[in-house]
């Protein structure tokens, strides 16, 4: 697990990314939430819980969960004070028959990696390249994304929980990779459940981030 600062001045706030398979900081790096650190975390191929203590400075903890992030968030987050948590184009429970992807279809997503890359799956989850980000961190390697994604289809399936309170999630429309019907399905069970107009991708707009922090959270 990669933890990248993306803004680290000590300010009484943070956001805190937990990110999707294959991702990387350029996923959110053109977003900067005025009066807050940013902490991107990522590559799961090794995972530990974050603890509670390394982030005792702040004074609220803003978490935005994206795909895969959304199961992670669960298992290495919980100790974590958050004062508000996001969920975006995921669920606890990602791969589920009924709440999330079928295992075949992640399977078929690691034998086309090994075949043909990443570039069925990023038109899919980028709508065609149309939001597809960039920025200054280098791309991993298809290998480090196929262990990536074998590990996560294997812990997933095994340790799936629902314990963080969620404040809202947000169902892409347009999502292509985790399917909006099993979105749905799950998050109406407590309540959650906004439609958005969004690729797998849901950064495209920096809004769906700034609109869920507080305007007075500096004071």
């Amino acid at each position: 697990m990669q933890q990248s600062w993306l803004k680290h001045e000590h300010q009484r706030n943070l956001v805190l990314y937990m990110l999707g398979w294959a991702s990387n900081p350029n996923a959110v790096v053109h977003i900067d939430p005025c009066g807050c650190d940013v902490l991107a975390v990522y590559d799961y191929r090794e995972v530990h819980a974050l603890r509670a203590e390394d982030f005792a400075e702040y004074r609220r903890i803003y978490l935005f969960a994206w795909s895969f992030g959304v199961w992670a968030a669960e298992q290495y987050c919980k100790q974590l004070p958050l004062y508000r948590a996001i969920a975006l184009n995921g669920t606890p429970y990602p791969v589920s028959d009924e709440y999330g992807m079928r295992l075949r279809v992640v399977l078929r997503t690691m034998r086309g990696l090994a075949r043909v890359g990443m570039t069925p799956f990023n038109e899919k989850a980028y709508g065609e390249g149309r939001s597809a980000p960039s920025g200054p961190y280098p791309d991993r390697s298809v290998d480090e994304k196929i262990d990536e994604l074998t590990k996560l289809a294997e812990w997933s399936r095994e340790t799936s929980s629902s314990d963080i309170h969620w404040r809202k999630a947000y169902i892409g429309d347009k999502d292509e990779i985790f399917p909006p019907a099993k979105m749905e399905a799950y998050w109406a069970k407590v309540g959650l459940g906004t439609h958005f107009n969004s690729y797998h991708y849901p950064f495209a707009d920096p809004r769906i981030v700034l609109d869920n922090i507080d305007a007075s959270h500096a004071e």
